[in-house]
């Protein structure tokens, strides 16, 4: 008896598991569609617009005449690495400002729910970023301006963690500038001013005591050191802190969490 209950427990999750994986589906191809419509390159500047701009930081540092910064560390897919990681974040953080004002209306749907909105963004931006990270350091190592990642589960593990790390940051500002819109113009200004702290266009070696230990507070900063660590060979992880990382992710989630549902508790469809 208590076997057949937990078998139709079970069932019933996974079908509750996939209508919702149908909902997010259906609502990725919705803001695909909003957002770049059927004209021009449509869905291609998806990936053309963050493709475009890891190029021009990958010529700028190639450009500047660096020299190696380690023994397999190269400049060019050193900044190609960083910044393709860098626009995840920064594209997720920046989508979740206002993003439900004009999707208000689709929880008239019973079976959409507030945070599906936010994770079908966020997926997509999650799409858009690794597809263009993929494309451009797959160029660089037939061209031999890079070489393979020496690690390539650390480099999906920290692709993984800032897709975390991100989404756990949405939650909360949805929720935030949802009500109070002075704080959603402070998102923008906010993912520029992290593009100087995050670790993408530095090693965290290279920094002096004590603005090391500074930035090794910014749960950011381990993420591009798994990264570089996933991709060269002769980087280290001395300044990653993977359990303070977890940690953050699994508190801003849960704080998004929440904050989403006492949003979801005061919208009142009329």
């Amino acid at each position: 008896m208590n076997a057949r209950i937990s078998h139709s427990a079970s069932g019933s999750l996974l079908q509750a598991l996939s209508v919702q994986c149908r909902v997010i589906g259906a609502l990725i191809l919705r803001e695909l569609h909003t957002r770049y419509g059927r004209e021009n390159v449509g869905y291609l500047w998806l990936f053309a617009e963050p493709m475009l701009l890891a190029t021009v930081i990958g010529l700028m540092h190639k450009g500047a005449g660096h020299t190696a910064y380690g023994a397999d560390i190269k400049p060019l897919p050193f900044a190609v690495i960083g910044y393709t990681t860098y626009i995840l974040f920064r594209g997720i953080v920046n989508r979740s400002e206002g993003s439900f004002e004009g999707n208000a209306s689709l929880l008239y749907h019973r079976m959409v729910t507030v945070l599906d909105v936010t994770m079908a963004r966020c997926l997509l931006e999650f799409a858009a970023c690794f597809l263009t990270m993929a494309v451009m350091m797959g160029f660089l190592v037939a061209t031999g301006l890079a070489d393979p990642p020496a690690r390539p589960l650390v480099v999906l593990a920290a692709w993984g963690l800032m897709f975390w790390y991100s989404t756990g940051q949405a939650l909360l500002i949805t929720a935030i500038s949802y009500e109070n819109r002075t704080v959603g113009r402070l998102v923008h200004p906010y993912s520029y001013f992290m593009a100087g702290l995050s670790g993408a266009f530095f090693q965290m070696e290279w920094l002096p005591h004590p603005f090391r230990d500074w930035l090794g507070w910014l749960p950011i900063t381990s993420i591009f050191e798994m990264v570089r660590y996933g991709q060269f060979q002769s980087a280290k992880l001395q300044y990653c802190y993977t359990e303070y990382l977890i940690g953050a992710c699994l508190l801003l989630t849960w704080i998004g969490m929440v904050a989403l549902t006492n949003m979801r508790n005061r919208i009142h469809l009329s």
